[in-house]
């Protein structure tokens, strides 16, 4: 129903961002991945959206890229894999480092996303492995380590959130890190909140 929104980034927290159009404040769900892609708050974002209904539940889902998007659809098409789980896994890894996972068919490191079980991973890759194509053959050949890069930054943010600093101020802080490992992101946000 509602393709993409274009506004103003209002509020953005671990797990949404708010954005403006039209005088309305759209709560957007949002995978980590997706939300470290964000602008700044203030700044005009568009946002690809999923609207996902059932009975009691009314939820928008958002996305940077129609790829991501594209992805996150694919995943909810899987048996057993809902929007949560789909965000839990888009939050681990973006659009292409999961393809070339799936592709690979490293369903191991699928299942190292939170919440996310061993059988829900192998039948991500065993029915999403002819689904995703020749993309997954490029996207391996860089998505490797960005893959583990990512994963660390992701989860040092969330560790910076759970700790009380707001999600913007995580975000400033761990931008330009040096550190390769979740451990080392922490400390170099920490030091840089504490300025």
């Amino acid at each position: 129903m509602i393709s993409y929104i274009k506004g103003t980034v209002e509020y953005a927290a671990a797990d949404f961002a708010v954005i403006e159009c039209g005088g309305i404040g759209y709560k957007v769900r949002m995978p980590l991945t997706q939300l470290t892609a964000l602008p700044h708050i203030g700044s005009q974002a568009k946002v690809y959206t999923y609207m996902y209904i059932r009975e009691d539940i009314l939820d928008l889902y958002g996305f940077m890229s129609e790829e991501a998007l594209k992805t996150f659809e694919l995943l909810i098409s899987v048996n057993g894999v809902g929007p949560k789980a789909g965000l839990s896994i888009l939050s681990a890894y973006s659009a292409q480092e999961l393809t070339a996972l799936i592709t690979s068919g490293d369903h191991k490191a699928i299942a190292k996303s939170q919440g996310i079980g061993a059988k829900t991973a192998q039948r991500i890759v065993l029915e999403l492995k002819d689904k995703v194509g020749k993309a997954g053959g490029d996207a391996m050949q860089t998505a490797e380590s960005p893959a583990a890069a990512s994963n660390a930054f992701n989860e040092a943010l969330s560790a910076l959130v759970a700790l009380g600093y707001s999600y913007n101020e995580s975000k400033a802080a761990l931008s330009g890190a040096k550190g390769e490992t979740t451990e080392e992101l922490i400390k170099y946000g920490l030091k840089q909140l504490a300025l």
